[in-house]
């Protein structure tokens, strides 16, 4: 299976989900590639570059996280209204901080460092990091949503 770098620090694997990747990423990788938004790429290694090592998707590796990036249609999860499902959100793990460590950060940085990269919602109350890039009419205040 080939793999192709987004970024400094990024795969295009870890947006998309298994059966997806395996039927285009030999033949046309540019239609996967086309499916994210570019403002989470630069969002995520912003993120990865800040915190260390973190976790979208990782079937690739025999791992159980598969929707963390892009959701599609009869995929887990998936609703037509999840910013997930316009490759505008994805869910992080890391690994040497806390969910709330990394939320908090962008809360108090978000003015100075993470509203221009693209960064406007984050999900409160999960023990993951949801950040998306959907647009807001309002682009200078963070949305915190709680799933719940």
């Amino acid at each position: 299976m080939k793999t192709y770098r987004v970024a400094k620090n990024l795969w295009l694997h870890e947006y998309i989900p298994e059966e997806l990747y395996k039927k285009f990423c030999d033949k046309k990788p540019h239609y996967l590639i086309g499916l994210i938004d570019r403002r989470l790429i630069l969002v995520d290694q912003f993120l990865r570059e800040r915190f260390g090592p973190v976790i979208i998707n990782n079937w690739h590796i025999g791992g159980d996280r598969e929707w963390s990036g892009i959701r599609v249609d009869g995929g887990e999860d998936y609703s037509f209204f999840s910013q997930h499902s316009y490759g505008r959100a994805s869910d992080k793990l890391f690994m040497g901080v806390t969910s709330d460590e990394v939320r908090e950060d962008i809360k108090l940085n978000y003015t100075s460092m993470y509203r221009q990269l693209g960064l406007t919602c984050i999900e409160a109350g999960v023990g993951w990091v949801h950040s998306d890039v959907r647009t807001l009419l309002r682009s200078n205040e963070l949305l915190i949503v709680n799933p719940k």
